[in-house]
């Protein structure tokens, strides 16, 4: 991952979500990046972390894109791939 950024979170086990927005939208803002990339496994309680992705993009002055990548919680294959 060299030359990337990584942020870990689980929305369903952490407290206070709002952190993490505002981590995500420094990044996008002072970081410059230039995609933001959000993995998540298949389970329903990892796409809070898109969400999340896409509340700190509106919220940033920066636009970037939005890619979400599923993982699969059996092998840990690639289901999906897709800009929101």
């Amino acid at each position: 991952m060299k030359g990337k950024v990584l942020a870990i979170a689980c929305p369903k086990l952490d407290q206070g979500t709002d952190v993490y927005r505002e981590k995500l939208t420094e990044l996008i803002e002072h970081a410059e990046i230039n995609t933001l990339t959000v993995a998540i496994m298949e389970v329903p309680c990892c796409r809070g972390l898109v969400g999340l992705a896409q509340e700190a993009v509106a919220k940033a002055k920066r636009k970037v894109p939005v890619k979400n990548i599923v993982i699969g919680i059996k092998d840990g294959t690639v289901l999906s791939e897709q800009w929101v």
